[in-house]
């Protein structure tokens, strides 16, 4: 292709300023210099220059005439590109017309006189006008400002701005009004010297007036000149050079402030935030790890700067959605990711100024949440701007790697749409083909936001889910996600028909933690969580709120069945997944706040009024079913009474399960909290104290289905609290024996409190074993010694041995009947006094007449091991009997305590008579005329004729002769708390006891002389008159029988008292 030969002669010409043609054997640069000039001089047929003077001078007029030849090949390259005229950039330009193309080698001669112009020319102008200015007014420089020779600043100033002017004309021919000039030449100065032509712009253009003097003057025409020029090239081309020429105006304060209004002003562009920050970073795209710290805080700073004029809603308002566009666009270098996510974390957390960050949030936090958030309908039709959820999840998931972890910007990002994300990755993980990064990412915002988010938001967060937050959503075989609007949902019409068992056996829903009614939350994918975040603060308040949700469901009788069963489900997860002794996660282990839910709910139990009483106050006013009964309430009543009392249908037990529901589920988690923390005690939980008290009472007097479990939380608190108690080594030196009781009451304690029933009753064996006389090693005839256990400890063992009397089980009560056996043969009369104050008290006045069965019951277990105290008492007996007799005597004459208890007692009295009669020597005169009375008194005749004289005598009783011969007279049996004399149990117990009497004080006074019985006559007669009266005439058989035999002993003993 043929060049013009024009172009051709001044590319030649420029060849001599450059040094393409041979200039001598010169060694002097001026003298190169200056032959250069000539050649130039001489080829250009232009009138020979005076080269005389100083070396810079000749580099200037090299520079000058370099900016002559590139204008010169500029305008010929711009002759025939008039038509069309286009932005150029430094990656592409448009191609120059046929004749006027420049080869590679000229292309890098012109190259070298752009530099040759801009170092010899531009650079040295401009430093020495920057020099010349002042940096502050002259009203505010001091006297001793330093004198600048100002004698050839108006020439350099003047020449610069020619010099400026001729060269922004190369590359804007026609102005401000024009485009880049498409050629070649433009493309090298955009690429090379951008930021040497916007330095003296900047420093000239944006000049101050208080600043200026009549040497140097504000060239106003070079801001809008620079302001369009820098608007025509790209962003990142742009920000390049302002960033490269920022650090030359060190010395500037207004040139380096109109240069950061400059790269401002770049960031509302149309992608501005990327072109900024690809430009600041294009130099480490490659090592974005090696990226300097300060790099990035430089971007943050520059993006954080509201341009002046501009308000922080319009700014940030354009800024921080690119920051978002960036980190959601695909291709982008990871430094430039890095850059993009601390700046906008930045804007999002920085405590300097809350205004702008408050501004940023109303902004940013929507792009994020809208997806989540809004309503179907209104984010596919009325807001086309919304980011999909997918692409929402794309954008933060970027942001949260890119930055450096911050509870607080997690906190702000997750948590309004954590309820979303759940409900999302729930969804998901029902889904076999479920994207797996997409599961990933959900799991990995769920687990960080988990973290380290603080406690009460997070239980405030978690508890939406609870409630069903979080809407539903379906994913797509494209991946995209979507809210169920309300009119998708899909409602089953059968729950099981053949094609949903197929479905539900292949997606595993036959499981057993398969959440086959569709709870929302799935209650198993809900704990596994609580699980995976290890949040013990936050799992046992939610589990606390769980307890208290599904006991106020309980009792509201229009509560959802749907909802209680979700908090039934969760709560059982709970226990299930998060009370493993090894896991952190362990809820046992914060039990301060289950402690206090323990308490409310024993106390609510307690206080809660009858199923009658709330029938009461729910009854309807006004006409009702009742008011069109026809058959009278008493007949009713009648028909109910004979009706089967064990139907199973009756409306009451229900009521009564589920009032006890939650007490049982109260009681069951102290018993596992108590598990769960060996260590726990009163002392560090003080409410333990209050619960003892509940739980004491719920064991006397609650529910049938309580009261076991009540029992068992009462003997493993009273381990505890004798374990806790135990005083401290004494400062003396201790046997080893001291030393092994010690150690065996600790392992005895713990093994009380192991929720296996033999390895409790082996701690009560530990504990009999204890308190059992030792016998003497050195001297084994001698008499046992009192046990090594201190006896501070004693209280805590009696109360522990007493407390298992109640236990249900055989081999737990045996276990305690001989514990407390041996704390007598140990420690004797102190803990035999306990035992019988344990029995007899409680029963004065309204006390003893208003028992339960209950009470009945645990005082008959008593004296059921006070029995074989007696017996292993022996002939010891009498030292005890000031303890034993004067109580047992007085319940026997208590009238108004229950038959079985006044039995009782009468059973033990004979059991001290066949043990050691010797025992009741002192009261035997009081006691005998009591019986008797006893006997008068309750004595209950036959309604019919007596019976024949041989069946009177007979000694063998009817089949049914243990009935009274009345058809519906009571029995003891079925009334076991009533208070009725005329039972015939009483006065066979007491017909025995007098039996007893009666044979060993005959056999005593037969056997020795030492002993002397003062029983007067006349008691003796009466007592033959009334057991005879009642061998004859007595309703219940048996008593016939038992007062004949004991009408014999009398006469026997009546004899042994006259000495025949």
């Amino acid at each position: 292709m043929m060049q013009n030969p024009e172009l051709a002669s001044v590319i030649t010409a420029g060849a001599f300023l450059v040094g393409d043609t041979r200039s001598g054997n010169l060694s002097d640069i001026r003298s190169v210099l200056v032959s250069r000039l000539v050649q130039y001089d001489k080829y250009s047929r232009r009138e020979p220059g005076t080269y005389t003077g100083t070396l810079e001078d000749i580099q200037l007029e090299t520079a000058k005439q370099s900016l002559a030849v590139i204008s010169r090949v500029q305008s010929l390259l711009n002759v025939d590109s008039s038509k069309g005229k286009s932005t150029v950039s430094s990656s592409s330009a448009a191609a120059p017309p046929d004749g006027n193309v420049i080869g590679t080698r000229d292309l890098a001669q012109i190259r070298t006189l752009l530099s040759i112009f801009f170092k010899w020319a531009m650079h040295p102008l401009l430093d020495k006008v920057i020099a010349a200015i002042p940096t502050t007014s002259p009203g505010s420089r001091g006297l001793n400002a330093p004198i600048i020779d100002l004698t050839t600043v108006p020439h350099d100033f003047e020449l610069l701005c020619s010099l400026l002017d001729q060269f922004v004309r190369v590359v804007l021919p026609d102005g401000i009004q024009s485009t880049f000039a498409p050629t070649h030449i433009t493309v090298a100065i955009l690429d090379r010297h951008l930021a040497s032509l916007v330095r003296p712009c900047i420093v000239l253009g944006w000049l101050p007036k208080a600043l200026a003097s009549d040497s140097i003057r504000p060239v106003d025409n070079l801001r809008p000149l620079l302001i369009h020029f820098i608007s025509m090239l790209p962003v990142q081309q742009a920000v390049t050079a302002l960033t490269d020429a920022l650090p030359h105006f060190a010395r500037l304060p207004y040139a380096r402030k109109a240069c950061t209004f400059l790269l401002s002003r770049q960031l509302l562009r149309r992608d501005g935030v990327r072109g900024t920050i690809s430009a600041l970073f294009a130099d480490v795209e490659e090592l974005s790890d090696q990226a300097p710290l300060e790099r990035f805080e430089q971007v943050s700073r520059l993006l954080r700067a509201i341009p002046t004029g501009m308000s922080a809603p319009d700014y940030f308002g354009t800024v921080a959605p690119q920051l978002a566009d960036v980190l959601s666009a695909n291709g982008v270098p990871p430094v430039q990711l890095r850059a993009a996510a601390f700046a906008l974390s930045h804007m999002l957390t920085s405590e300097d100024d809350s205004t702008n960050q408050a501004v940023v949030e109303r902004i940013i936090l929507p792009i994020f949440h809208r997806p989540f958030l809004q309503d179907p309908l209104s984010v596919t039709e009325g807001k086309n701007n919304l980011q999909s959820p997918s692409n929402a999840l794309v954008t933060l998931q970027a942001l949260l790697i890119n930055t450096d972890p911050s509870p607080a910007l997690i906190s702000m990002l997750l948590t309004p749409i954590i309820p979303a994300l759940f409900s999302l990755s729930s969804q998901l993980e029902r889904l076999r083909m479920a994207d797996p990064s997409l599961r990933t990412s959900l799991q990995g915002f769920l687990g960080t936001w988990g973290r380290v988010i603080g406690a009460q938001e997070g239980i405030a967060t978690l508890w939406l889910v609870v409630e069903g937050e979080g809407e539903d959503w379906i994913v797509d075989i494209a991946g995209d996600i979507k809210q169920i609007r309300e009119h998708d949902r899909k409602t089953p019409l059968a729950l099981f028909t053949p094609e949903d068992l197929e479905h539900a056996e292949e997606n595993g829903d036959f499981d057993i933690d398969s959440n086959l009614l569709k709870l929302k939350p799935d209650p198993f994918q809900f704990v596994q969580y609580l699980k995976l975040i290890d949040r013990p603060d936050i799992s046992s308040e939610l589990f606390v709120m769980l307890l208290e949700g599904y006991r106020k469901l309980k009792s509201d009788v229009n509560g959802d069945p749907m909802r209680t069963l979700l908090y039934l489900q969760l709560i059982v997860q709970v226990q299930t997944q998060l009370s493993d002794d090894k896991s952190r996660a362990n809820i046992l282990k914060k039990p301060g706040h289950i402690l206090s839910f323990i308490k409310h709910a024993l106390e609510s139990s307690m206080t809660e009024p009858s199923a009658t009483s709330l029938r009461l106050k729910q009854e309807p006013k006004g006409l009702g079913l009742k008011d069109l009964r026809i058959v009278d309430e008493e007949e009713v009543t009648v028909l109910e009474e004979d009706a089967d009392s064990d139907d199973e249908d009756s409306p009451e037990a229900p009521s009564q399960l589920k009032d006890d529901d939650m007490t049982v589920t109260a009681v069951n988690l102290l018993l596992s909290i108590l598990e769960a923390n060996p260590d726990l005690t009163s002392s560090t939980a003080p409410v333990l104290d209050e619960i003892f008290d509940l739980i004491e009472t719920l064991a006397t007097e609650g529910a049938e289905a309580v009261k076991p479990l009540a029992r068992e939380a009462r003997m493993v608190m009273t381990a505890r609290l004798a374990s806790s108690s135990m005083p401290a080594s004494s400062t003396f030196k201790q046997t080893s024996e001291e030393e092994s009781a010690k150690e065996t009451y600790q392992k005895a304690l713990k093994l009380l409190q192991d929720p296996l029933l033999p390895v409790r009753a082996h701690g009560l064996l530990l504990l009999r074993q204890l308190v059992s006389p030792r016998t003497s090693q050195k001297l084994p005839l001698s008499p046992p010694e009192e046990p090594a256990l201190d006896k501070a400890l004693i209280p805590g063992i009696l109360s522990i041995f007493m407390q298992s009397l109640q236990d249900d089980d055989s081999y737990i009560f045996l276990n305690a009947v001989q514990g407390l056996a041996a704390m007598v043969d140990g420690y004797g009369k102190d803990t035999l006094k306990g035992l019988v104050s344990k029995y007899s008290q409680g029963l004065d006045g309204l006390a003893g007449s208003a028992m339960t069965q209950q009470d009945v019951d645990i005082k008959t277990r008593i004296g059921e091991a006070l029995n074989q105290v007696i017996r292993r008492c022996g002939e010891a007996l009498p030292r005890y009997a000031d303890v034993l007799v004067p109580s047992l005597f007085a319940m026997v004459a208590t009238t108004h305590l229950p038959t079985p208890l006044r039995v009782s007692a009468l059973s033990l009295l004979a059991q001290c008579v066949n043990t050691s009669p010797i025992a009741l020597l002192p009261y035997s005169e009081d006691i005998f005329e009591a019986i008797v009375d006893l006997l008068h008194v309750e004595s209950v005749p036959m309604t019919r004729g007596p019976p024949k004289p041989a069946e009177s005598r007979s000694r063998i009783p009817a089949e049914d002769g243990d009935k009274s011969n009345v058809p519906n007279a009571p029995l003891m049996d079925n009334q076991p708390t009533a208070a009725n004399p005329k039972f015939p149990p009483l006065r066979r117990a007491a017909l025995h006891f007098l039996s007893l009497l009666t044979r060993v004080f005959t056999s005593q006074i037969l056997e020795s002389s030492s002993i002397s019985y003062t029983i007067p006559n006349n008691t003796i007669k009466r007592a033959r008159i009334t057991v005879g009266y009642v061998a004859v005439v007595d309703e219940d058989n048996i008593v016939r029988v038992m007062a004949d035999e004991t009408l014999e002993g009398l006469n026997r003993l009546s004899s042994a008292l006259l000495g025949l």
